[in-house]
């Protein structure tokens, strides 16, 4: 149940740490892509936008550390070796490939978008992958 709880709060932080991030780039983006102008026009409040965000985010990153937290619960009951700077070196394996699988292509198709999806990999490959076992430990 710890494990479950620790990706509770880790998918909690990755929400409260996009919502701003993603609200003032759509905010930016809006200028040069047409598209985003036609969903947010010139009117649209940020903190309205944020709310949105942060709904969509809140609901998708804790469901998302709530089933990966199950997973660290079953993969810490066959193999808890540690590894990688991590309680279940397994575990973040299969995150940070999760992460990549995610993340990779789309930064090659999309070179100006390269940068951002990088660092937002590497965020949540760090957070669910090695700082959710370190909070799971806690609990136990």
């Amino acid at each position: 149940m710890a494990e479950v709880f620790a990706g509770l709060l880790c998918g909690y932080a990755l929400a409260l740490i996009a919502t701003p991030v993603v609200a003032v780039a759509l905010v930016r983006a809006r200028v040069s892509n047409p598209a985003v102008a036609r969903v947010m026009p010139a009117g649209t409040s940020l903190a309205a936008l944020s709310i949105v965000l942060h709904t969509f985010a809140f609901l998708g990153f804790t469901a998302a550390g709530m089933l990966l937290g199950l997973l660290l619960n079953g993969i810490e009951s066959n193999s808890p070796e540690g590894g990688l700077g991590s309680p279940n070196r397994l575990f973040t394996i299969v995150v940070i490939a999760i992460a990549a699988i995610a993340v990779l292509p789309i930064a090659a198709v999309l070179p100006r978008l390269r940068r951002p999806l990088l660092a937002s990999g590497l965020l949540f490959a760090g957070v669910f992958g090695w700082l959710m076992p370190w909070l799971a430990t806690l609990g136990d």
